[in-house]
């Protein structure tokens, strides 16, 4: 019996040991790179962030993603980010083509999703004139899908910070070796709106709504993302133009989404009045119980979803 439980002590030492190891890749990488991100005596805002990933052949990889900003370029103002994918068990950085097999037609796929969505909206407001092609090499993969970082010489934000192009999992699902997680809505009701701009940066002023206020916002995982807020500051709705809920995407039509969600328990017209004050399109909602949440699914007059809503019950 001392023998028995003699050895089970030692395989649980070992995979105790074995898990420290895993764990000490990670934090050695992170290590490295805020040495390097950060010059001596320089005070600077270090953000932090893991997420595992099951690969198609049975590996465990490691997305780690270190950003540094601060007086970080001879005392002047910069935000740096770094990105690795490590093997899990072993250390050893893999290359993209572990998550994506063909470089190539994930580049070809990015320039022209970016052109096409992303661009028009980013020369409003941005110097964004060299977007393209957009970068491979800082690459940062986490529950909502995939983002992909700039030097902040070639995009860079108002507030200072570096740019990035995030797309969720649905979006590449056709490019991608593993199976694409489904990914939680990006932002929940709930909070207080200057709570939300402080976490994720203030891309516009404000729009003034039917209910208040709506606010978009600088992070990329929030692009498309919309915040309603009333006159008290309570995020009372939350909109996305990009989502993946139970199958249900943007772009398809009426038939199609209730194929997933089954019949919606209300629908109401959105007439032209209510659309202008909602910032809207005309078209219909259909309504569904979510959770602790109201979910609303928008779709314009031709039939196609092109919104979903979370609103607090």
């Amino acid at each position: 019996m001392r023998r028995w439980m003699l050895l089970m002590l030692m395989l649980a030492l070992l995979a105790v040991s074995a898990l420290a190891e895993e764990t000490d890749w990670a934090q050695l990488w992170l290590q490295e790179q805020k040495a390097a991100l950060v010059p001596g005596n320089v005070e600077a805002k270090i953000t932090e962030r893991q997420y595992a990933l099951s690969l198609p052949d049975g590996r465990q990889a490691l997305s780690l993603c270190v950003t540094a900003e601060g007086d970080l370029r001879f005392g002047r103002y910069a935000q740096l980010t770094r990105t690795s994918l490590l093997d899990a068990e072993t250390g050893e950085e893999l290359p993209l083509d572990a998550v994506f097999p063909d470089p190539e037609a994930l580049q070809t796929f990015l320039d022209a999703y970016v052109e096409e969505n992303v661009l028009e909206d980013l020369n409003t407001y941005l110097d964004a004139n060299d977007l393209l092609p957009v970068p491979l090499d800082a690459v940062c993969f986490d529950a909502q899908g995939v983002t992909f970082h700039y030097p902040s010489e070639r995009f860079m934000y108002f507030s200072g910070h570096a740019g990035a192009v995030q797309l969720q999992w649905y979006e590449l699902r056709e490019l991608l070796a593993l199976e694409a997680p489904e990914q939680p809505f990006p932002l929940y009701p709930g909070c207080q709106i200057t709570e939300c701009r402080t976490a994720y940066g203030s891309l516009t002023d404000p729009d003034l709504v039917t209910e208040g206020e709506i606010y978009e916002f600088e992070s990329p995982v929030l692009r498309g993302v919309q915040a309603v807020a009333d006159e008290t500051g309570a995020v009372t709705a939350v909109r996305s133009a990009r989502f993946c809920l139970d199958g249900v995407q943007p772009g398809m039509n009426r038939q199609e989404a209730e194929a997933s969600l089954g019949a919606p328990e209300k629908e109401e017209t959105i007439g032209a009045d209510l659309a202008q004050g909602m910032r809207l399109r005309t078209g219909v909602c259909a309504q569904y119980a979510w959770g602790e949440y109201i979910l609303n699914l928008y779709f314009d007059e031709a039939d196609q979803l092109y919104m979903a809503e979370l609103r607090a019950r």
